[in-house]
């Protein structure tokens, strides 16, 4: 009789090719993690950038809207004060509590559902621990210090984790003195008043600046700026 001979896997055999699979199924899992934290990473980071795109859209469509303040004086609907101030400031340390950054109102408001209400927007930028907010409410033709911001107002949330926020105004006083310098070069906002009304002007001044230079800088280090034009 012919002897069978015997067919199989040693056990040495079946302990080499368990480490090998625990290498193979090891590296896997460290390529699954890498690959899912570096999609939550970027995840993250499209969602900054579509927050800080939709800031920088909202605010040019505010800005390319904007009214000239309108002096109490001229207009017998509102007893004293300004109608509508522009107002501006820069921010440099949002851990002081509440602080404004931009005030105005706004025309040509969309109204699709024809509500009774004025296409005129009333218009609040604050920064407030580190956030940035978008106030409004339709023109009620109120003298600026009678507003409630906190009941009255609609408030948005526009933008979060803000280190600072600079702006920097053109006046037609500078733009006459230093005609077309005032926009060449790298650093051309130099000179530029840093607050509307400047400390040249007076406190409540009917006018508004030809351009402002609006820079944010977010916590992570991640800096932007646009310039809007309000010669308009």
């Amino acid at each position: 009789m012919n002897s069978r001979r015997q067919t199989g896997f040693t056990l040495i055999e079946v302990v080499i090719a368990l480490a090998i699979t625990a290498v193979i199924m090891t590296f896997s899992f460290q390529a699954f993690t890498t690959a899912e934290r570096s999609a939550t990473a970027s995840a993250e980071v499209m969602a900054r950038v579509n927050e800080l795109d939709r800031t920088w859209q909202i605010l040019g469509q505010d800005l390319r809207n904007i009214l000239s303040p309108v002096d109490a004086r001229e207009d017998t609907t509102v007893p004293g004060g300004l109608r509508r101030p522009f107002r501006g400031a820069s921010v440099y340390d949002n851990t002081s509590g509440e602080q404004l950054v931009l005030q105005f109102t706004r025309n040509n408001w969309l109204n699709p559902m024809n509500r009774p209400r004025s296409d005129l927007q009333q218009v609040i930028y604050r920064i407030k621990d580190g956030t940035l907010w978008r106030d409004y409410r339709p023109e009620r033709n109120l003298v600026i210090e009678d507003w409630l911001f906190a009941e009255d107002m609609i408030q948005q949330q526009m933008l979060t984790d803000i280190s600072e926020m600079e702006l920097k105004f053109l006046s037609g006083q500078r733009l006459q003195q230093q005609g077309q310098g005032v926009l060449e070069g790298d650093d051309y906002a130099r000179d530029w008043d840093e607050s509307w009304p400047s400390s040249s002007q007076r406190q409540f001044d009917t006018s508004t600046p030809l351009a402002v230079l609006v820079s944010i800088e977010l916590e992570d280090g991640l800096v932007s700026e646009r310039l809007y034009d309000l010669a308009h």
